[in-house]
């Protein structure tokens, strides 16, 4: 088999972004090794595999493989894995990367521009919403790409911003590239594919589970330079990706609450103290990029 096919079987086997991956190529040195073994999981001892994972080997052989790839076709869905050219170098500098990566769209996106995660609340106020559209309107135009969870509020007015100017944004999912997840903006991420890109390390077919979403979260802030908090409640599913970011060694930027008591903001505040970038205007985000370019060279 070759590698894509054999990382395929993996994800079929393990399941998008299980560390067990990683910990069978690092054991066995290539894809087709690890598929060879674990296929034959007697010939190593100490593999001590669940019950349910040597059922899905049992189950999943290549006529498997073969289907999960005619699906991606008839989709038009197109894949890139991690020994790829096209594959983006910033997310093999986190743990746990994809080693699978759907799309439609166009996959040069993720090299050599400037890739800012946005994220926030799924109940935008008002003036978070103002703030974002202001914001963002002046990023896309200096050549910005947002890069959104694709989730309702925050995430997918970013995605349209970027398409009101004409301009390219990405858009990651937490499920399959086919689900019709949020049901309230199905259609908008074929709009967002011919302009940008979607993507996603989930297999076709794959619903949106509540698991999906933490795990999505750190390949989220894996692909930017940087994390943009527009506005979140203490237990916002933003600050998952915000801490991704964190522990990645990337900027977080956070709005200021408009009000230091109102608890939809509460969220950014733990961030700001910690030192996550304040932004007022675009040119926070603007300088603090380019200070991070000049140190790097």
């Amino acid at each position: 088999m070759e590698e894509i096919r054999c990382l395929l079987w993996l994800v079929m086997i393990f399941g998008a972004g299980n560390p067990r991956i990683w910990k069978a190529l690092h054991r066995y040195h290539s894809p087709q090794k690890a598929v060879e073994i674990l296929r034959k999981p007697e010939t190593d001892a100490d593999l001590h595999l669940p019950e349910h994972t040597l059922r899905r080997i049992r189950q999943t052989g290549e006529d498997k493989v073969d289907e999960m790839l005619e699906r991606c076709e008839k989709l038009r869905l197109s894949i890139l894995w991690y020994g790829d050219a096209a594959y983006p170098e910033q997310l093999l500098s986190i743990v746990n990367p994809p080693v699978l990566l759907f799309y439609q769209g166009d996959s040069s996106l993720l090299q050599n521009h400037l890739l800012l995660t946005i994220v926030g609340t799924r109940n935008p106020a008002e003036y978070s919403l103002r703030v974002e559209k202001t914001i963002c309107h002046d990023l896309v135009q200096m050549g910005f790409v947002p890069v959104t969870g694709y989730a309702a509020g925050i995430d997918i007015t970013a995605n349209l911003c970027a398409l009101e100017a004409d301009k390219p944004s990405i858009a990651l999912m937490g499920c399959g590239l086919d689900v019709a997840y949020p049901k309230s903006h199905v259609n908008l991420k074929y709009e967002i594919a011919k302009h940008g890109l979607i993507l996603s390390e989930f297999l076709p077919g794959t619903s949106p589970a509540p698991a999906n979403f933490p795990l999505r979260n750190r390949v989220l802030s894996g692909l930017s330079m940087g994390t943009f908090v527009i506005q979140a409640p203490v237990r916002s599913g933003a600050l998952i990706t915000a801490e991704n970011a964190m522990e990645q060694g990337r900027d977080v930027f956070c709005i200021p609450p408009a009000d230091i008591f109102d608890k939809r903001y509460m969220g950014v505040i733990k961030y700001l103290r910690d030192g996550a970038i304040p932004v007022f205007d675009s040119r926070d985000i603007v300088y603090a990029v380019s200070y991070t370019h000049l140190r790097a060279h």
